[in-house]
């Protein structure tokens, strides 16, 4: 399901936050003509009331198995999420995708909601929890599922690393429905912070569409590979929010426009399976 903080955050106290994001970071492929659940993203659990944040996530897929036909080139995800409160985020996703020869075409939509459980100030574990149901829209003779989806969202943090945890259980609905079992996605990353807008990390994805009927290992999508973070504005933004949050309180100061940050992850996926494509690049 979706959500990084880091992608792109505009946060105004007391006022209504705004951003925008784009986000470019390859991830798990797939075995069916639409995207995989939650197109190659990590979410982070951290929740701010009144902000509202857009993504973009996208890939370029090379190599992709030869069941995949037509075999997709490009995928794409928009996304629109608001903090009710401070515990409370609901998203709305368009999912669209390409394959070789067709045109862009829009594949699924999915409403989501989270509740941040355990918040987190500078080291130590932060929680929440996510569900979500995607509708699949299907053309000609399509006949994918719909989806709903529930987990938790574990981040560790020390110092300058950043561990974040995204296990995922799906059930197919509806009258195209095919697996027997609930189905299993993850989706990890460990990054370290070099520099003030600078950081690096792994990121790894897979999914298990039925776990009564997993085969094996190479049967299953599995990738990981190196992503790039770029976050000019954070610094920034972060301690213009803590001298505001001093005086936040104060029901007579005049809150300001809304400061705008833009960041960027950028990464590459490499397949670990036969039915992994063999390499995803941002579209």
């Amino acid at each position: 399901m979706r959500h990084n903080p880091k992608v792109l955050r505009i946060a105004q106290r007391p006022a209504l936050a705004a951003a925008v994001a784009a986000l470019g970071a390859a991830g798990l492929a797939i075995s069916t003509a639409r995207p995989a659940h939650a197109e190659f993203q990590i979410q982070e659990a951290d929740i701010e009331k009144g902000a509202v944040q857009l993504s973009y996530r996208g890939a370029v897929h090379w190599g992709l198995p030869a069941v995949e036909e037509p075999p997709l080139v490009q995928s794409h995800e928009f996304e629109a999420q608001y903090g009710l409160t401070n515990w409370w985020l609901f998203s709305f996703t368009l999912g669209t995708n390409q394959p070789n020869g067709e045109d862009f075409s829009v594949s699924s939509v999915e409403f989501e909601a989270q509740y941040q459980l355990i918040k987190r100030q500078g080291d130590g574990i932060a929680l929440a929890i996510q569900g979500g149901y995607e509708k699949a829209i299907n053309h000609g003779d399509e006949q994918n599922a719909d989806e709903i989806g529930f987990g938790p969202i574990v981040e560790l943090a020390k110092g300058p690393l950043l561990l974040t945890l995204n296990p995922l259980f799906t059930d197919q609905v509806g009258d195209n429905a095919q697996t027997e079992s609930l189905g299993f996605g993850y989706g990890w990353r460990a990054e370290y912070d070099f520099a003030k807008h600078w950081g690096v990390g792994v990121e790894m994805f897979g999914e298990i569409e039925d776990l009564a009927n997993a085969g094996s290992f190479n049967d299953q999508n599995h990738s990981i590979g190196p992503t790039l973070f770029w976050n000019p504005g954070e610094s920034d933004a972060g301690e213009g929010d803590e001298k505001e949050g001093k005086k936040g309180d104060d029901e007579d100061t005049v809150a300001g426009p809304p400061a705008m940050e833009f960041s960027l992850n950028v990464g590459l996926q490499f397949g670990l399976t036969d039915a992994t494509s063999d390499t995803e690049i941002p579209g």
